[in-house]
């Protein structure tokens, strides 16, 4: 039975919002390297060291084949960074135009200056940028002057008719990082040094041989607040994060840990008063001896990480939605295929691959195919025209165990076109 996959790589790219992309370029560059593993024996091989460690050697004959594909396709997955690291942050940055992704400290007068390109480049990296766009980041007219200890947030919002700036440490889920990494946020690692350079009023920035502090950096752009959090988006069952599931399966002791270590820090400042403090739900307001900047320092949970960042209503459930069939597909296609071609030296994709070269009525019913998305009458069409011509070559010894040949057969179709389209 013929299956149609809901697959983002068959999509027409420019037609893609930027939510979209972040997930298109990631798995277009994972799919055309399972491809590689489909079609090419030698794409992936093994030392002899790790023939040894994994097992090859020893591997029932049965299963050889299955277990080296199974080896390598997974191997080869799991050292893909993929963008992954980054998803998240980039998708809460594309939610909304004042966001921006991986926020340097030591970048922060670019960011204010250039608000609409630094996102550009947080969400799409330097490759997305024109020349002329490369050119503005290459002459930055500001300089680093600080003592070197720079910090990266993962979000941060630039609120211009609020005058406020809005920065988030993002934690996926609450039993992410664990206890160490979750109290460094809050101390020297991340939030401690901000504060420390708020407190002593440091220069970290010169342009046109004036020199800033931060907090003057952000009152020569008319910055009154300034707001710093801990923002955890969800629990163990993927609900939206809560300070209760936190304490129940999360690391918010050790988040508890690092707030105390922070109120301690500001203590022992000349010219940091301490307004308020909740130390249930960690947070701390703060004013300055020399300036009117306001600061908040806390912990955000699920729905309460977007509204601060958006400052309206947004669901975190919702960076969830984009559900699409391109990994789970191809990984398991591609070990099929694989153990296939090990045993074998051929599979249906590489059958396929050669039919497309001598074949011109077929290579018109497959671009036909891919112009359409992959829509199901097209892909039908394929299906039945290969069995229909070719099933001779479609060798019994090339489907896999317990497969159905014209259902695996459409989802090969449907992995190249991902591949290719």
């Amino acid at each position: 039975m013929i299956t149609k996959r809901n697959l983002i790589c068959v999509k027409a790219k420019n037609n893609l919002d930027i939510g979209r992309l972040l997930l298109y370029e990631p798995y277009k560059n994972i799919l055309l390297n399972l491809k590689d593993l489909c079609v090419d024996t030698n794409a992936k091989d093994f030392d002899p060291v790790a023939k040894v460690y994994d097992g090859l050697l020893s591997v029932p004959s049965n299963i050889r084949e299955y277990y080296e594909a199974l080896l390598g396709v997974t191997s080869y997955y799991h050292h893909s960074k993929g963008g992954k690291g980054t998803y998240i942050e980039k998708k809460l940055a594309s939610s909304i135009e004042t966001c921006s992704p991986s926020i340097e400290l030591s970048e922060f007068p670019f960011w204010l200056e250039h608000p609409i390109l630094y996102r550009k480049k947080g969400i799409f990296t330097q490759q997305g940028l024109s020349q002329e766009e490369k050119r503005v980041f290459r002459t930055n007219k500001w300089d680093w002057i600080g003592n070197n200890k720079d910090v990266n947030i993962d979000v941060g919002s630039f609120l211009i008719d609020e005058r406020a700036i809005i920065l988030i440490e993002v934690k996926n889920r609450v039993d992410s990082g664990g206890t160490a990494g979750r109290r460094e946020i809050w101390t020297s690692e991340k939030f401690g040094t901000i504060i420390g350079y708020i407190g002593s009023n440091e220069k970290l920035f010169r342009k046109e041989g004036k020199e800033f502090s931060l907090v003057e950096l952000m009152e020569m752009f008319g910055i009154e607040n300034l707001q710093i959090y801990i923002g955890v988006l969800f629990d163990i069952r993927d609900s939206p994060a809560t300070i209760a599931s936190d304490k129940a399966n999360g690391f918010y002791s050790s988040s508890k840990q690092g707030f105390q270590d922070l109120l301690r820090q500001v203590a022992q400042s000349s010219t940091m008063n301490l307004i308020a403090k909740d130390d249930e739900t960690l947070q701390m307001s703060l004013s300055l001896t020399y300036s009117d900047l306001k600061l908040t320092i806390g912990a955000l949970y699920g729905d309460d990480v977007t509204l601060h960042l958006f400052k309206r209503k947004f669901p975190v459930s919702d960076l969830l939605l984009l559900k699409y069939d391109d990994i789970w597909l191809s990984l398991l296609t591609t070990i099929d295929e694989r153990t296939i071609l090990l045993k074998h030296q051929k599979n249906y994709m590489l059958t396929l691959l050669d039919l497309l070269k001598s074949d011109l009525n077929l290579r018109i019913k497959y671009d036909a195919l891919i112009n359409s998305e992959c829509e199901e009458t097209k892909l039908n069409e394929v299906v039945d025209y290969l069995l229909d011509k070719y099933s001779d070559k479609f060798e019994n010894k090339l489907l896999p165990n317990g497969k159905e040949e014209d259902g695996y057969l459409a989802d090969v179709i449907q992995v190249l076109c991902a591949c290719e389209a």
